[in-house]
């Protein structure tokens, strides 16, 4: 089976004049795109500034939280049923890691909660995949063997679909995304996050556990850039299907 290629949803909002947490003026732009035919699908991104109960705990400055719209799950499984539109995975809030690396019982809980929800909109949206950033990347203390114990426990109610861990950057002592990545079932390879550990060629040793990858590009006339990159898209891209990832 060819591999299939999706858009994630909150980068294309742009497309269409609307920002990243705008849901309705997002799902007209992928409406638009996906009419075109040239992707199987999209990545859907839940956001934090969808979250009633507190502000996002990252990437604060991008969005006033006390006029963001608002959705739980129940919500957006509504809408998106009505859409119609193929789901092919589900990225879900960027805030998780730092709920579970928090240290505070009420976060932990939070985090449990985010991670179950995730899975369950991606389990009855269709979604093969829920990709996490499991991890508080500014944190430099943490247990990861304690993260995979809550991920896998939640995972397991939902057969359906693979709980994928992104590359996202770290910074506990004497570990690099692809070595805290190695801990977990599936894998989200973000080529944005390998090239700035110089850890691409490293994810070939695992790449039948990669269930996703994500290429951050632009394009600049007919061809494909990487933004922030040293590697080249082509070039990254050829590597990978020299994998034989599939």
């Amino acid at each position: 089976m060819a591999d299939l290629i999706s858009i994630s949803s909150a980068p294309i909002a742009e497309l269409g004049g609307r920002k990243y947490y705008d849901l309705l003026g997002t799902l007209e732009v992928m409406k638009r795109i996906f009419r075109e035919e040239v992707i199987n699908g999209f990545e859907l991104q839940l956001e934090p500034e969808w979250d009633d109960e507190n502000p996002p705990l990252t990437d604060r400055q991008f969005a006033d939280w006390t006029i963001t719209p608002k959705y739980n799950v129940d919500e957006i499984l509504a809408i998106l049923c009505k859409e119609k539109l193929p789901i092919l995975s589900v990225h879900a809030s960027r805030d998780i890691g730092n709920y579970l690396c928090s240290g505070l019982d009420r976060d932990l809980k939070k985090g449990k909660r985010i991670i179950y929800d995730s899975l369950w909109l991606a389990d009855k949206l269709g979604a093969a995949v829920c990709v996490f950033h499991i991890w508080d990347t500014r944190k430099n203390s943490f247990d990861v063997n304690n993260l995979c114990k809550i991920l896998s426990d939640i995972t397991i109610q939902f057969p359906n679909v693979k709980s994928s861990v992104e590359n996202v950057p770290t910074h506990l002592k004497g570990c690099t995304p692809f070595s805290l990545v190695n801990f977990f079932d599936y894998v989200t390879l973000d080529l944005r996050w390998a090239s700035l550990y110089d850890e691409l060629d490293a994810f070939e040793s695992i790449v039948g556990r990669i269930v996703n990858v994500h290429l951050r590009g632009k394009l600049e006339g007919d061809k494909w850039t990487l933004d922030n990159s040293s590697l080249g898209f082509y070039e990254s891209f050829d590597k990978i299907k020299r994998w034989k990832y599939v």
